[in-house]
């Protein structure tokens, strides 16, 4: 059983994000001479200049776009009344109409916005309980008999969050088409699933965008919070009928144990095979992930962005450029995932689990 590489030797299976043929372009994991770099230039939060303890997307201009002259080539193209964000999509457009034309070893740009999801019940209980018996052992249970945080849904303060996030994506680019997303991308657990809904108006949008997708490897850091195990394949089909799955989506979770973390490096690599996936799979420029904090930090380090400190219910924009080496760059061969654990988080009295050894331990060789 593979993760997201079906078994099969002698040609390269499909990956993600449904519906593809086979390529010979991709390979079961990382392809290590495939070079994801952050463009810089066009948001304000990439800049080493631009302070964070105080930033705020929602009341920044135009979510950080920094204000700037466009090349005539692209004005001339353009109303007179265009604005940022016309010349900005429009400079996006250009940059990948040139990578056909000159041949530049380069795949693509994307434009991806990168949404943590908002408040949820595991937040609630974290305040609640205080952070050494929340980590210790509450995050380990089901829920408090009060409210639930295993697959974390939103609490009432945060469906209003994804809302106002709604409201101030229309404020700033209003409801063209233009100013949506192609491709809706979602980690599989409820609050970044209902996040997006709710931050785009999914159910109720009319023309009605294209189905948002669940992917896996979207998934928060992989532990023994009950918060981050995710629902089976059958029960988010009838809970999210608007939503399509990846190629090889399981059943039943094969990631989540009870008793070991997941390491940053694990959640790195991933992260990377996720965007090299995207850019080798996917032809859409302007994409919305609903993704967690760990993997927006994974996602900003795998690209060269500066950390950016991403508060629950916000997002962060960036601009990815994906290109080949140069062929006298090293390249080397395909780099399959593996999950890589630590075992505890140097709990005492508080700590449930007494001998982890006696849990079956994960078959690292199955996600091969």
């Amino acid at each position: 059983m593979t993760l997201l590489f079906p078994e099969k030797q002698a040609e390269i299976s499909p990956l993600v994000f449904s519906g593809l043929p086979p390529t010979k372009y991709l390979a079961p994991g990382r392809r290590k001479n495939l070079k994801l770099e952050n463009v810089k230039g066009f948001f304000s939060q990439d800049l080493a200049e631009t302070r964070e303890d105080n930033f705020n997307v929602f009341q920044i201009r135009d979510f950080g776009l920094i204000q700037q002259e466009y090349s005539i080539e692209i004005t001339n193209k353009l109303s007179p009344n265009a604005t940022q964000w016309d010349h900005f999509q429009a400079e996006i457009l250009q940059l990948n109409r040139e990578r056909l034309t000159k041949r530049l070893g380069v795949l693509g740009y994307k434009v991806l916005y990168l949404f943590r999801p908002s408040e949820s019940w595991h937040h609630t209980g974290e305040s609640f309980y205080g952070k050494e018996s929340w980590d210790c052992l509450w995050t380990r249970q089901d829920g408090n008999g009060t409210a639930q945080w295993i697959d974390a849904e939103l609490t009432p303060t945060g469906i209003e969050g994804a809302k106002y996030l709604h409201k101030t994506w229309n404020k700033h680019l209003g409801n063209t088409d233009l100013a949506m997303p192609e491709l809706f991308l979602s980690s599989p657990l409820s609050r970044a699933a209902d996040t997006l809904i709710h931050s785009f108006n999914l159910t109720f949008r009319n023309p009605r965008p294209p189905s948002p997708v669940f992917v896996e490897f979207l998934r928060e850091s992989f532990g023994v919070d009950t918060h981050s195990s995710r629902r089976s394949y059958t029960t988010l089909k009838k809970k999210y009928p608007l939503f399509e799955f990846e190629e090889e989506f399981s059943e039943f979770d094969p990631l989540w144990t009870s008793y070991r973390d997941e390491t940053d490096e694990s959640v790195l690599h991933r992260a990377k095979i996720f965007l090299e996936n995207l850019f080798l799979r996917r032809s859409e420029m302007f994409i919305a992930v609903a993704t967690h904090e760990s993997v927006i930090k994974a996602i900003l380090e795998a690209i060269g962005h500066r950390q950016f400190p991403i508060p629950v219910g916000h997002m962060i924009p960036v601009v990815i450029k994906g290109s080949w080496f140069k062929s006298w760059e090293p390249r080397t061969e395909v780099e399959k995932y593996k999950m890589f654990y630590k075992r505890d988080r140097n709990c005492t009295e508080l700590d449930p689990v007494t001998d982890p050894d006696a849990e079956p331990e994960v078959d690292m060789d199955e996600f091969d």
